[in-house]
């Protein structure tokens, strides 16, 4: 499904962000404030287990640390039934690797948000008012893409929320840690002492996740999509 993408024009977008973390504080302006957005061609669809098998027989890519690299697959490939689900178990290294692979990028976290909440600056992908059964809030585990397609986006992009987190890149530093945001929120709603909550997150939300190192930074619940730059 990695040939299927949205354009966008290129337009200035008011960013405005909640912050959530239990890292401290984050450096970023979460806004108000005015950014350029596009024009891009973006993914509708998160990156899947498909997509990701592909790129591996074309390009043979190889992480230089694979512990926990596609830990859910056997065999190099993906368990039967799941090939369109969102791959995860990736690093924002191995997601770039796709990326660039494809000649993309990761999107920028105001970028994601701009594809999420759009210039009407919704809350949630389909509208203002949560919707449960528009989106992979709290599953037992990941679900095909396109399962929820009246969850879509004002773009056309779906599973913006819920399902799998998704890296934004560039991952960041703020004197102390390395960081990346995440974004959209996971089918697993973990309790609130845990590192990072889930359940399906607004348009509005990122997370700030610190980097470790590459093998402890690839989990069960963080996938992601990619942007492509186009000639205005």
């Amino acid at each position: 499904m990695h040939d299927t993408m949205v354009s966008l024009a290129q337009q200035r977008y008011i960013y405005r962000c909640t912050h959530l973390t239990m890292e401290g504080d984050c450096p970023v302006d979460h806004g108000p404030r005015a950014v350029s957005i596009g024009p891009l061609l973006a993914d509708v669809f998160p990156v899947t287990n498909r997509d990701y098998q592909e790129f591996i027989a074309a390009a043979g890519y190889k992480p230089d640390r694979p512990r926990n690299f596609l830990r859910h697959w056997n065999d190099g490939a993906p368990e039967a039934g799941t090939e369109r689900h969102p791959v995860v178990w990736v690093s924002p290294e191995d997601a770039a690797a796709y990326a660039q692979w494809r000649g993309c990028r990761l999107p920028t976290d105001e970028e994601w948000q701009f594809l999420a909440a759009g210039p009407p600056h919704l809350r949630w992908p389909w509208g203002d008012a949560f919707d449960a059964t528009r989106c992979n809030h709290d599953g037992m585990e990941l679900e095909p893409v396109n399962s929820h397609p009246d969850g879509a986006s004002w773009c056309g992009c779906q599973d913006l929320c819920g399902n799998a987190w998704e890296w934004t890149w560039p991952m960041r530093d703020d004197g102390h840690h390395r960081f990346a945001l995440i974004r959209g929120g996971s089918h697993f709603r973990a309790h609130d002492h845990w590192h990072v909550q889930g359940g399906a997150r607004r348009a509005d939300f990122h997370w700030k996740l610190q980097l470790m190192n590459i093998e402890i930074n690839r989990s069960a619940t963080v996938g992601f999509r990619c942007v492509r730059e186009v000639m205005p």
